[in-house]
């Protein structure tokens, strides 16, 4: 195997802010004598494609430059390729993101310095990586993500994100300001290992890291590497619900809320009592239809 690192940057990545960054860590990598192969993303998903060419040639260590969509993606081709056992997978990253949630979540910094440091520091930890099977009438399709999945307002805020993104840092909180009373609960029904559930949901979340959404706090005390999958359902909100509790959803207050039940397990299905469900992963649109939801467990080897 190479011991190179080959990089995957997204140049478009906070709305095209990463393309000086990018400058900074090769000119950084360069000086610090780490042999690296940069590699540019043009169309969304061209990540998962440039992994496995990666492996197909011998790279096990995976330097992403960008967002969670980056990360999110980059991972998913460490996963779906065949070529090297996903236990000789090393994964990196320097954040450019918008929101950052899985670097916030693992304490990276995007201080480049403190990058650069990780990757000469060899220490590798493990995290799970969380699996959503979207069935449809049309199609099945199977898609992966590192922090967060869900139905409900984050799916539908996702939909109206795009025209807040001049904000930055604030796109997130500004869109849910903007948007949350014009959701409306959906009903559902869940099916774990060891219950039934139907009941009206304001959010549904499937979590593997502690923050989503550009810092909402969604998941309680994820481990994040124990194989089970975290699960909060706020369920039954209304509009002063959703308003007396709309801060708590950053603060991570949510979980005192009575209406707001946590379970943990390895598996879950859901499906909308009335058409099909929009499943968002990591701060994208993975579709639409029944979610069948599982995780790999420690399939993911990174530096920190």
């Amino acid at each position: 195997m190479s011991d190179e690192w080959f990089i995957i940057a997204n140049s478009f990545s906070n709305s095209g802010k990463a393309i000086s960054l990018i400058d900074k860590v090769v000119k950084k990598l360069k000086e610090e004598k780490i042999k690296h192969s940069l590699n540019l993303t043009i169309n969304s998903g061209d990540e998962i494609d440039l992994v496995k060419r990666a492996t197909k040639n011998g790279y096990n260590k995976i330097l992403a430059i960008g967002g969670d969509g980056t990360a999110q993606k980059v991972v998913a081709g460490i996963v779906m390729q065949q070529s090297i056992s996903l236990k000789k997978m090393v994964f990196a990253l320097i954040p450019s993101g918008t929101g950052n949630d899985w670097a916030k979540s693992k304490n990276i910094s995007s201080n480049l310095d403190e990058c650069v440091k990780a990757l000469k520091s060899g220490k590798i930890k493990t995290q799970d990586v969380g699996v959503a099977t979207i069935k449809s009438a049309n199609e099945k399709k199977t898609r992966y993500f590192i922090t967060y999945s869900g139905v409900g307002f984050d799916s539908f805020m996702l939909s109206k994100i795009d025209k807040y993104k001049w904000l930055g840092k604030l796109s997130y909180l500004a869109c849910a300001i903007m948007n949350f009373l014009k959701f409306q609960n959906i009903a559902v029904r869940i099916l774990t290992s060891k219950t039934e559930i139907n009941t009206n949901v304001f959010l549904l979340g499937i979590g593997i890291c502690k923050f989503t959404g550009g810092g909402m706090q969604l998941i309680k005390k994820p481990k994040g590497n124990d194989g089970l999958l975290n699960i909060t359902i706020a369920q039954e909100f209304s509009k002063f619900d959703i308003i007396r509790n709309f801060f708590n959803l950053f603060n991570g207050s949510i979980f005192k809320e009575r209406k707001v039940l946590t379970l943990t397990d390895s598996e879950v299905k859901i499906s909308a009592k009335n058409g099909d469900l929009v499943c968002q992963g990591d701060g994208e649109i993975f579709g639409a239809g029944k979610i069948d939801y599982s995780v790999i467990k420690k399939g993911l080897r990174y530096l920190s």
